[in-house]
């Protein structure tokens, strides 16, 4: 450009000394003179236009990205963030075509959330996590985290995968007790509540009352946990409550019979064999460790009592005798 010009410019210079020297009015040459100082002027414009730095950073206007910012001068990657560190507007990823305007400035951002790739934990927008995504592949499935149509089943939509959550309708049941008793893990309206046809349960919860709203907290009574019970491992132990409270009964008669009979002794070979009677039975489990417990300590009460007896009668016989 500036070769251009001075060729024109000097051509214009020689056309003027030629005119000044001919033989021509002066009129006409003053006319050309104004003609040819227009010409250079409309030529040097263009250059004067060209070298204008309106920011003062020493990039010319037309070559600056920013003519109007000191700090900042070009932007590589185009993204609208300079390359310039330390600015309001200075690119965090320089090199990279990115959108992202949190945390970082101009990187890369898949799902233009404003949150960059690298600090973004749903980097494809899917609504599942990269950890969740991952978590859920196996050998025969493996979900893409940077591939917005690769998603894990979510039946409940609560951005969970099914593989991974316990609760795949979001009933408040979770599919353990749900298959267990035989409702539809699946389906938010089959509950063990309800399978039976309307309602067949509540929950008791302290300070509120019954409730058929399902309660972590809560107690609960219903149809489906009874069958649930009698047909698991439960039903052994509550089978043999009836014959744990006919053994109790038992036993405990037995220590009342002993207990009377004790008392109703007065000799020490009633006694004797009263004691004898009561090891036998405990040795046969016929009444409670406890309860022998106490009847051998009643037992030598009354051996104490019946032998302190004996010795006074004894005496007494002596002295009446002598």
């Amino acid at each position: 450009m500036q070769v251009f010009e001075s060729r024109h410019c000097s051509i214009l210079s020689d056309w003027l000394i030629r005119t000044a020297h001919s033989r021509q009015s002066m009129h006409q040459r003053a006319a050309r003179i104004f003609i040819l100082l227009l010409a250079l002027l409309l030529l040097t414009l263009p250059s004067a236009q060209a070298q204008e730095d309106s920011d003062g950073d020493g990039v010319n206007d037309s070559d600056d990205a920013y003519p109007d910012n000191p700090d900042a001068w070009s932007d590589s990657d185009g993204d609208g963030y300079a390359d310039q560190p330390n600015t309001n507007i200075s690119d965090d990823c320089p090199n990279t075509y990115g959108l992202s305007k949190r945390y970082m400035y101009g990187c890369k951002d898949m799902d233009r959330d404003w949150v960059p790739d690298l600090l973004d934990d749903d980097i494809d927008g899917d609504g599942i996590t990269n950890a969740q995504e991952k978590a859920a592949s196996n050998a025969l499935m493996q979900y893409d985290p940077f591939n917005p149509d690769s998603v894990p089943p979510d039946s409940d939509f609560d951005t969970i995968p099914d593989v991974l959550d316990e609760d795949d309708d979001n009933d408040g049941w979770t599919d353990e007790v749900e298959l267990e008793r035989g409702s539809d893990p699946f389906d938010e309206y089959d509950t063990p509540f309800n399978m039976y046809g309307g309602n067949s349960g509540w929950f008791f919860v302290a300070g509120e009352g019954f409730t058929t709203e399902h309660q972590e907290s809560g107690i609960e009574v219903s149809v489906s946990w009874v069958l649930s019970a009698l047909s698991s491992e439960l039903i052994i132990p509550i089978g043999l409550v009836p014959l744990y409270i006919t053994i109790w009964v038992i036993r405990h008669r037995n220590f009342v019979r002993f207990d009377a009979e004790l008392e109703s002794l007065d000799t020490l070979e009633d006694l004797k064999e009263a004691e004898e009677r009561i090891n036998e039975y405990l040795r046969r489990r016929r009444i409670h460790t406890y309860h022998g417990l106490i009847l051998r300590n009643v037992v030598e009460g009354l051996e104490d009592r019946l032998d302190s007896e004996w010795s006074e009668n004894y005496s007494r016989d002596s002295d009446s005798e002598e």
